[in-house]
C-alpha cells in the first residue's frame, strides 16, 4: 500500500541527493562498469544491489521499491524468528508485529537508500546469532559471518560489530575449546568471504586495503567539530550531495597540506583535524555529546533528503507514526530489558551489540536512517517489555508502580522536542519543489518551494532553489530577489554571484550583472560560466 500510495511523491519521480547517487551509480555498473575506477567512498553493497535489479528490471523505481518491500517482509519473518528463539513463541509473534507496523522502517522501505537493504541484513544477523547460539552448527556461524559482512558493506559502523560475536562465542557458548574455535574459523571465514575482495578492490585501485569505505575521518568531522550540531551539515554549504562530498573533502585536505593526498590520508586528515578541535573546547565536544545521545533516543526521526513526516501525507501506513514510533518503542524496549534481566548471560550478546551501535551513532551524527538499527535491535526487547506488561495488568499482579515509573521517565526523555524539526521539515519540502522542477512541473514546485520559505524563513538554501525555479520559468526579476536574500542570508553559499549575475542580465541591469560575474571571479577564480559571461557582456552591442 505504501508503495502504491506514495508513487507520485516528486522525491520518488526525479530522485535526489544519495538517492540519485546510488541510483546513477548502479546504472553505470549495469552498464559494465561493475569495477570501477577509485576506492569507495560510499558504502557499495546498496548500488551492486541496485544494478542488478536495474539489469533484471530495467530502471524501474516502483520495481525497485516492490522488492524493497519484499526484503522487508523478509526481516519481519527474521526478527520474528530471532524473538521466538530468545524469548518465547508470543514475544516473537509481537517481535515480527511490531516491526511490520513499525512507520519508519516502512518508510525506509519505501525509498531509495540502502537502510532498506541494511535492515534486511542486521535482521538476518540477529537471527543467525541466535540460531548459532543455539544450535551451535558450523554454518550459522558461517552465516553470522557473512551476514555480518554484507551488513557492513551496507552500512560501515557495523565493523565494530567484528570482534564481538568471536570473543561472545568463546566466552558465551558452553561447547569444548575445540568446537568454539571451530564456530570461530567458520565465521571469520564467512566475514572473510564477503570482505576480502572488497578490500583487494580497493588496494588495487588506491594502493591501500580498506574493506568498506574511506569517508570514517570527513564523517566524524561532520558530527564534531567546533561548529557541529549533532545532525548532518555539509562541508561545504550547499554540497551536500554526493558529486560533491568526495570531491571537496579531497580538495579541502589538499589545500590545508599542500599537496594531493591518497583517500586514507584524505580521511585520516579529517580525523586529526577533529581531535584537534575537540582538544580545543573539550567542554563544548562532552555538551555535544550528550545532546547526541538525547538524539538518538528521540522519538523524532531526523530527516536527510525525504523526510517520513512528508511522506506520510500520501502514505495511510506511515500515518500511524503519529502514535507508533521510537518515543513508544524505546520506553517499551527499555522495560523490556529490565523485565527479561535474569536471562543476562543468554541477552548479553544483544546488549552489547545494541550499546556498540547507539555508540558508533553518537560519535558521528544523527541521521533516522543511521538510528534505525538501533530500533531494529530494540524491537525483540520491546516487545517481551509490551507481554511482560500485559501479563502484569490481566493477573494483576505487583510492582506495577515501578513499571509504570520506568515507562513514564523513559518516555518523558524519548518525547521532549530536541530538534529544530520546522527548519528540518522546511528543508524536506524544499527538496520535494527541486525534484517537481527537474521533472518539468514548474508550478507545482515553485508552489513547493515557496511553502518551505514560508514555514522556515531563514533558510538561504530555499531562496536559491526559488531563484533557480524563477529562473527556468522566466522570471528574472523574482529569480534575482530571491538570489539576493539568499546571500544576504549566508553569504557562504557557493555560485550565488553567478546566477545573480544571470538574472540581472536577463533583467537588463547589465552593470550590476557584471558585478556579479566580477564576485564570482573573485570567490573562485577558475569559474569559465563567470568568464565566458563578463566577455560576453562586455562585448559591443552589433549596429541596428
Amino acid at each position: 500500500m505504501n508503495v502504491l500510495q506514495t508513487i507520485e511523491v516528486p522525491t520518488l519521480v526525479e530522485l535526489l541527493g544519495d538517492a540519485k547517487g546510488y541510483f546513477d551509480w548502479a546504472v553505470k555498473i549495469s552498464d559494465g562498469d561493475w569495477y570501477g575506477t577509485e576506492t569507495f567512498y560510499q558504502a557499495p553493497l546498496y548500488p551492486y544491489f541496485l544494478a542488478v535489479l536495474i539489469k533484471i528490471f530495467g530502471p524501474s523505481i516502483t520495481l525497485i521499491r516492490v522488492v524493497q518491500m519484499l526484503l522487508g517482509v523478509a526481516g519481519v519473518w527474521l526478527i520474528g524468528l530471532a524473538g521466538r528463539r530468545l524469548f518465547s513463541e508470543r514475544i516473537g509473534l509481537v517481535s515480527a508485529l511490531m516491526l511490520a507496523a513499525y512507520p519508519p522502517a516502512i518508510y525506509y522501505d519505501g525509498i531509495i537508500q540502502k537502510a532498506a537493504v541494511a535492515t534486511f541484513l542486521l535482521c538476518a544477523l540477529i537471527a543467525s546469532c541466535v540460531y548459532l547460539q543455539s544450535e551451535k552448527r558450523w554454518w550459522y556461524a558461517v552465516m553470522t559471518g557473512a551476514s555480518l559482512g554484507l551488513l557492513v558493506l551496507a552500512r560501515e559502523n557495523a565493523l565494530l560489530w567484528t570482534p564481538v560475536i568471536p570473543i561472545w562465542i568463546l566466552l558465551a557458548l558452553r561447547e569444548s575449546n575445540r568446537h568454539r574455535w571451530t564456530l570461530v574459523g567458520c565465521y571469520v571465514g564467512g566475514l572473510a568471504l564477503i570482505l576480502l575482495p572488497v578490500a583487494a578492490r580497493n588496494a588495487s585501485l588506491g594502493g591501500e586495503w580498506s574493506p568498506t569505505t574511506f569517508q570514517a575521518g570527513p564523517n566524524f568531522y561532520i558530527g564534531n567539530n567546533l561548529q557541529a550540531t549533532g545532525i548532518y551539515v555539509p562541508l561545504v554549504p550547499g554540497h551536500g550531495t554526493p558529486m560533491y562530498e568526495r570531491a571537496d573533502a579531497e580538495r579541502l585536505a589538499e589545500q590545508a597540506v599542500g599537496h594531493e593526498l591518497s583517500a586514507r590520508e584524505v580521511s585520516q586528515f579529517w580525523m586529526s583535524r577533529s581531535w584537534q578541535e575537540i582538544r580545543q573546547s573539550p567542554s563544548r565536544w562532552l555538551q555535544l555529546m550528550l545532546a547526541k545521545t538525547f538524539m538518538v533516543f528521540n522519538r523524532y526521526e531526523v530527516p536527510d533528503v525525504e523526510s517520513m513526516y512528508i511522506f506520510r501525507e500520501y502514505s495511510a501506513p506511515l500515518k500511524l507514526s503519529r502514535i507508533w514510533h521510537f518515543g513508544i518503542l524505546c520506553p517499551l524496549g527499555i522495560w523490556g530489558v529490565i523485565a527479561t534481566r535474569r536471562n543476562w548471560r543468554k541477552l548479553w550478546l544483544y546488549y552489547l551489540l545494541l550499546l556498540t551501535m547507539i555508540a558508533a551513532v553518537v560519535l558521528f551524527f544523527i541521521l533516522g536512517r543511521y538510528r534505525n538499527p538501533v530500533a531494529i535491535l530494540i524491537i525483540p526487547f520491546a516487545a517481551a517489555g509490551a507481554v511482560d506488561l500485559f501479563v502484569r495488568i490481566k493477573e494483576r499482579k505487583g510492582q506495577m508502580l515501578r513499571v509504570a515509573a520506568v515507562l513514564l521517565l523513559s518516555g518523558i526523555l524519548c518525547n521532549i522536542r530536541v530538534h529544530e524539526e520546522r527548519s528540518l521539515h522546511a528543508s524536506c519540502s524544499m527538496n520535494m519543489g527541486i525534484s517537481a522542477c527537474k521533472a518539468g512541473n514548474l508550478p507545482a514546485g515553485i508552489q513547493l518551494l515557496r511553502s518551505a520559505i514560508a514555514e522556515f524563513p531563514e533558510m538561504a538554501e530555499g531562496y536559491l532553489n526559488l531563484g533557480r525555479a524563477y529562473m527556468l520559468n522566466q522570471q528574472p526579476d523574482r529569480a534575482a530577489r530571491c538570489f539576493q536574500n539568499a546571500l544576504i542570508l549566508d553569504p557562504r553559499l557557493q555560485g550565488v554571484h553567478f546566477q545573480l549575475g544571470e538574472a540581472l542580465e536577463y533583467s537588463g541591469q547589465r552593470q550590476q550583472a557584471i558585478e556579479q560575474y566580477q564576485r564570482a571571479l573573485t570567490e573562485n577564480s577558475s569559474d569559465a560560466r563567470a568568464r565566458n559571461a563578463l566577455s560576453r557582456i562586455r562585448l559591443p552591442s552589433p549596429p541596428g
